[in-house]
């Protein structure tokens, strides 16, 4: 009853502030008093944006989003607001407290946050409206955000990639004299590589590569579709597809690696970052802050993520976060020239010179700008924090039962790598467990 009640009360907002969103009376100066050169002084509103990151402090929120919009926009005051656990945005929507902008993961942060509340909002009114350019951002990037359309709508702007890349601890090389990782590695190279920094020395086990298999399965390189052609039938068990788990599955099976003995939820960046028993490892898309890293002094460093070799230098499919409005924002224009400016190669440029994010932006030479205003990131090889080529996202129409079909790819890790269940047998299950789940959610609905 009280989502019913939700959905209801959301719906009356939407229509009143769908009216106003788009009638171009309010927010940026009419039409007349530009071509005047006189423009009238703007209201002062208060707009809130919502990151869906529990990696971010306030302190970061602050510094690397709010504080350059009211610096830009002196008329828009922006509060922060920082992640502090799953049931915050539920406790927003009883309240009716909702922030004005989301930033997500175009997965299932989107799914689970502004679509579960149907609380969605189509932009493309407002990007005709202030003639935004969708082609200063990078193709990849945007085909994710389009990806969560249904009817060609676009709910949602790119605002920073997740780097795919692998940090590597120059310690452990260097205590087991191997030479450190060179871009534009194969899994064949990291295969090697990792026989050799597997060890245990003196009761401590040592591994050579680890990764967070949520994104390492989500993300494949060879764009593999969840979905046949309904989109209500799971279609990810292919031969090119276990071919290429196989080829990375096979680094886990080293002697002494001992994933059985590793459960599956283990933070593998803590491995890294605390205990220093990893040697190489991708992080989970995230960018690695200056207080994360603190313990490994300046040993450390970035190396370009594995390619296929019949595919060098493509890595993994993109995985930008995403900035999207919510339909009962009582001040739409303002939240867009506010997503607009974040989105921009002026915001984008500065933000990544100080090392706060990776840009969205087609131009990928703003890339190599990363951290030249910070002494933490001086001499890195920021190079590698992004591939030479994203692998395409799959075409594939946007599913209801995406999240179900997830939970079971991600399962098939699990029990290969630390169940050691045979793989075919792994794509089996989880197949016929995820068509089955898919068939009671419709009959649920009848």
């Amino acid at each position: 009853m009280i989502r019913k009640s939700i959905f209801v009360s959301l719906a009356g907002i939407i229509v009143v502030s769908s009216l106003t969103a788009c009638s171009g009376g309010k927010g940026s100066s009419t039409e007349a008093e530009k071509g005047s050169g006189q423009q009238k002084p703007r209201e002062t509103v208060e707009i809130s944006i919502f990151h869906y990151n529990g990696t971010w402090s306030q302190e970061q929120n602050d510094k690397v989003f709010a504080q350059p919009i009211m610096k830009k926009y002196p008329y828009i005051k922006v509060k922060a607001i920082t992640y502090q656990g799953p049931k915050q945005l539920e406790e927003m929507v009883v309240s009716g407290t909702l922030p004005d902008l989301i930033m997500t993961t175009p997965g299932p942060g989107f799914e689970t946050t502004i679509r579960k509340y149907e609380s969605q909002f189509d932009l493309t009114p407002l990007i005709k409206q202030y003639k935004y350019d969708l082609n200063q951002l990078d193709p990849a990037a945007v085909g994710a955000v389009r990806s969560l359309s249904t009817k060609g709508e676009l709910f949602s702007l790119p605002i920073y990639m997740a780097p795919n890349t692998l940090y590597y601890n120059k310690t452990v090389f260097d205590k087991f004299g191997v030479a450190y990782p060179k871009d534009g590695m194969s899994w064949d190279d990291v295969y090697e590589l990792s026989k050799r920094l597997t060890r245990n020395d003196n009761g401590v086990q040592y591994r050579g590569f680890l990764a967070s298999y949520v994104h390492l399965m989500r993300l494949n390189q060879v764009s593999q579709k969840l979905f046949d052609a309904s989109g209500q039938k799971v279609a990810f068990d292919t031969s090119e597809f276990k071919n290429y788990l196989k080829d990375i599955f096979r680094i886990y099976e080293l002697p002494g690696y001992g994933m059985d003995k590793l459960s599956p939820d283990t933070n593998v960046n803590t491995l890294f970052l605390k205990e220093q028993t990893v040697a190489m490892i991708e992080p989970g898309g995230t960018l690695l802050g200056e207080e994360s890293l603190a313990g490994l002094g300046n040993q450390w460093d970035f190396t370009s993520f594995p390619s296929m070799k019949e595919k060098p230098g493509v890595g993994s499919q993109p995985y930008p976060f995403i900035i999207s409005m919510f339909n009962t924002s009582k001040h739409k224009e303002e939240a867009f020239e506010a997503m607009a400016y974040l989105t921009s190669a002026e915001f984008q440029t500065a933000a990544t010179k100080q090392g706060m994010l990776l840009p969205v932006l087609k131009d990928k030479s703003i890339v190599m700008q990363f951290g030249q205003e910070s002494a933490f990131y001086k001499g890195k090889n920021v190079g590698a924090l992004l591939p030479k080529q994203f692998a395409p996202v799959p075409d594939e129409p946007f599913s209801e039962f995406t999240a179900t079909a997830q939970n079971e790819l991600y399962l098939i890790f699990r029990k290969v790598v630390h169940g050691k269940m045979d793989i075919n047998t792994a794509f089996r299950e989880s197949t016929e467990a995820a068509n089955k789940k898919i068939e009671e959610i419709k009959a649920a609905k009848k």
